[in-house]
């Protein structure tokens, strides 16, 4: 790992490496060129060691929500049940009504997990055919990991062609996903996050099922089109101008994620981190979500001593950036972002000025 010190601790866009930083700078080059189509066709094939998957993966200059509105617009004719537990969740909800489409609800409290028994349950109980479920993998808003293979095999058991839509967004790279495996659809991810890039690219997988799906749909969109995504990438590009920068720093990444640091290396750092912030805030402050379920990306934080604006305001004058709480706990939360690129010495020097701040 870098030696790089980070004193930047939000949930999002995460610190960036002067390595990765660099690659934004390269020299441009045309995005139907020879030696684009050369960095597109590692991407798009590294991105599918990164989502465990051997189906398509793509990459659209987009922020995370335009790909969640993509997502519906491709493979939902007419209904959708969103599973929510946070704001994200209930982001997707609302594009879902937004949209048109006819959107169910199967609400958890903030900070609780999405229940696999609950979820078997209103199927059971509802007896009616969704085309699509969403899953907030990693609820970036509360710090909740939801047990993505246990909703999954849930939702493989009640419905056999029910779609598994699922908001990767701070969870690839910082936590195992198993696209094939686990039978999931579409996943999609943002690359501020995980990835430690700047914002500006979202990466996905789509499966099979999905495009089939697609394919009947008269009305996807135009700048989120599936069957466009494909039809550009098998001529070695994206279907609309990228953000070429972006592309020479997330080839680099992938590089360094996959064969220098190694994927399930970069997942066991996470936990250690997300169990070093949760030994270390213990004495002065509660985590919201419950532990079993604690993200090991981002925590979600009420403080004890001193309000939260108190806190943040105490480690900005020492330099450090942390998150505040967002939606409904935005004045009674703070959020740590560790994830990405962090190290755990940064991360433990962060920790050293938490603790005299909010002791």
């Amino acid at each position: 790992m870098t030696t790089h010190e980070s004193r930047f601790f939000v949930p999002g866009p995460t610190w960036v490496r002067p390595e990765i930083l660099r690659e934004l700078s390269r020299p441009m080059i045309g995005h139907r060129s020879a030696e684009f189509r050369d960095l597109f066709s590692k991407v798009v094939t590294d991105l599918r060691e990164l989502f465990r998957t051997k189906q398509r993966t793509y990459v659209v200059t987009s922020s995370g929500t335009g790909l969640l509105e993509g997502a519906l617009l491709n493979v939902v004719p007419r209904r959708v049940l969103v599973t929510t537990c946070g704001a994200f969740g209930e982001r997707w909800a609302r594009i879902g009504e937004q949209l048109g489409v006819e959107v169910d609800h199967l609400d958890h409290p903030w900070g609780q997990p999405v229940d696999p028994e609950r979820l078997a349950t209103h199927f059971t109980g509802r007896r009616r055919h969704y085309d699509a479920v969403t899953i907030t993998h990693n609820e970036t808003s509360t710090g909740v990991l939801n047990d993505l293979e246990a909703l999954t095999n849930v939702v493989r058991a009640e419905s056999e062609d029910t779609l598994i839509l699922v908001d990767a967004v701070s969870s690839l790279g910082s936590a195992p996903i198993e696209f094939d495996k686990w039978g999931v659809d579409i996943c999609i991810a943002s690359t501020q996050k995980g990835l430690a890039l700047p914002p500006g690219l979202t990466v996905l997988a789509v499966s099979e099922r999905a495009m089939q799906a697609a394919a009947k749909k008269s009305y996807r969109g135009t700048y989120f089109d599936f069957l466009e995504f494909e039809k550009a990438a098998s001529g070695g590009g994206p279907a609309f101008t990228p953000s070429i920068p972006h592309f020479f720093a997330l080839g680099k990444q992938l590089e360094f994620i996959l064969r220098e640091e190694g994927l399930e290396n970069r997942w066991t750092r996470h936990v250690t981190m997300r169990n070093l912030v949760l030994e270390r805030t213990s004495k002065y402050a509660e985590l919201i979500p419950v532990v079993s379920h604690a993200s090991p990306s981002v925590s979600a934080l009420r403080p004890k001593n001193l309000t939260p604006a108190e806190l943040l305001a105490g480690m900005r004058a020492l330099g450090f950036t942390l998150g505040s709480g967002y939606g409904q706990w935005k004045d009674e939360a703070f959020r740590i972002g560790h994830m990405g690129d962090i190290t755990v010495d940064s991360l433990s020097a962060m920790l050293d000025a938490l603790g005299e701040v909010a002791g």
